[in-house]
């Protein structure tokens, strides 16, 4: 009874195919955005050779590394989730299973740590598009976004992560320098 009890934890499995079918759809997105600042740019459906709005065609360009990001932060957590919720068991067989580097997970912390990183630089990417494409004055509003960052980024700092094995290791080795 008990052991079915703590089998809950396969319920995240919601959470990652929900995540792997948002980075596939964010990523189409992004291809998406992609293609449309090309027709933009090229001025397509509006005559030939006719150059279109180059700022319009940033924004987009701008708006589909936003949603690659997002695409690949939601891959990540599906990785993270599956390896770190749904089997905690079988993490040592962890090295059997071929994940690109950049997806691999060794805690809580790191996942959460990498996840916070990719937010300062998708928020960053969205302050530059709307810098670029702004037709309005400045508001007091327009700082919002560089105080989150700034925010964001002052907590990543300041948050005592658990160190992973590498981590570890080159603190120990600055201890052992000092």
């Amino acid at each position: 009874m008990l052991s079915r009890l703590f089998r809950i934890h396969y319920i995240a499995v919601v959470a990652v195919v929900g995540s792997l079918f948002g980075s596939v759809l964010m990523m189409f997105i992004g291809a998406y955005h992609v293609l449309l600042s090309f027709v933009v740019a090229l001025g397509i459906g509006e005559g030939l050779f006719t150059l279109g709005s180059t700022t319009e065609a940033t924004g987009l360009i701008l708006e589909s590394i936003d949603n690659f990001l997002l695409g690949f932060i939601l891959l990540y957590f599906a990785y993270s989730m599956y390896y770190l919720v749904t089997l905690p068991e079988d993490r040592r067989r962890l090295g059997q299973v071929r994940m690109p580097s950049a997806l691999r997970v060794a805690n809580l912390d790191e996942m959460k740590r990498t996840i916070l990183i990719v937010i300062i630089v998708s928020l960053s990417v969205y302050l530059l598009q709307e810098i670029t494409v702004a037709e309005t004055t400045f508001e007091l509003q327009d700082l919002y976004i560089p105080f989150g960052i700034l925010a964001i980024a002052l907590a990543v700092r300041l948050i005592p992560w658990e160190m992973t094995g590498q981590d570890a290791k080159g603190k120990a080795r600055e201890i052992e320098g000092e």
